[in-house]
């Protein structure tokens, strides 16, 4: 099998084809169209049958090879984490404004989503982020990456996620602190002025999802509550009784703003 051969023959998506080729043939996606001649070895032509498989069922690319750009970085990930979106790069830029101006700013951020900063304190002089449910660790890290200066807290539920994030503080030679807990349950004794940053579960539990999402990933990280709304009420409580905490900024979607009327 050539590579035009895999390309003519595959059913699923142009661009998926050429990801899953690019990653067997280690190669950039230039090179199949400048060189559609090439033949795959039989270990190469039977990864593609596995592969293209796997993305037929809807399995997510960024799960088939194990790895999603975000912020201009690539990071690992694995069925443990949440596939990292483009509109949470929409969060982290509003976490470095409100570190710069401390005002309170509503953004969005994709259809029905937005990011919401709400102060709690005096925001000047901030130097530490304390990220709730890192996940894979992107947002925690390209935090850590666009201001140095700064100690980045990065915690989860979830053992197997923390493994993930640590993974990709690695990969990006950055230093964060891990920690295992629900919430802010792993930072309650810290004794420095910080900001809360997240993107917790904000999903109706009954709201239906394409087969992608809901079939492969975390639902731990997708869905909270009726409306979506039970991890963020519950962070909020949080954040406002810590007595370091100066502020959060979070994603949600938009008719979760009401829950921060009275902070």
């Amino acid at each position: 099998m050539t590579i035009q051969d895999a390309r003519e023959l595959a059913e699923i998506d142009t661009l998926d084809t050429e990801i899953l080729l690019s990653t067997i043939l280690q190669c950039n996606r230039t090179h199949l169209h400048s060189h559609p001649e090439q033949k795959l070895t039989v270990q190469q032509h039977v990864l593609w049958k596995e592969l293209h498989d796997r993305r037929k069922n809807k399995e997510p690319i960024a799960y088939i090879i194990g790895e999603k750009e975000f912020y201009g970085r690539t990071f690992i990930v694995t069925p443990d984490v949440l596939i990292p979106r483009p509109a949470t790069e929409g969060l982290v830029d509003l976490v470095l404004e409100f570190l710069d101006t401390g005002k309170n700013k509503i953004q969005d951020i994709d259809t029905d989503v937005i990011a919401i900063a709400v102060s709690l304190g005096e925001i000047k002089d901030i130097q530490t982020v304390v990220d709730v449910g890192t996940g894979s660790g992107c947002i925690a890290i390209t935090l850590k990456k666009q201001r140095p200066e700064l100690t980045v807290y990065a915690t989860d539920i979830s053992e197997k996620a923390l493994q993930v994030a640590e993974r990709n503080a690695h990969s990006s030679v950055v230093k964060i602190y891990n920690t295992q807990g629900s919430l802010l349950d792993s930072v309650k004794d810290l004794e420095m002025p910080f900001i809360v940053v997240s993107n917790p579960p904000y999903i109706p539990q009954n709201e239906i999802l394409m087969k992608d999402v809901a079939d492969f990933e975390p639902h731990e990280a997708l869905f909270s509550g009726t409306d979506g709304g039970d991890l963020l009420q519950e962070l909020i409580a949080q954040a406002k009784t810590h007595p370091y905490c100066r502020g959060i900024v979070v994603e949600c979607k938009k008719e979760h703003q009401k829950y921060f009327e009275n902070v």
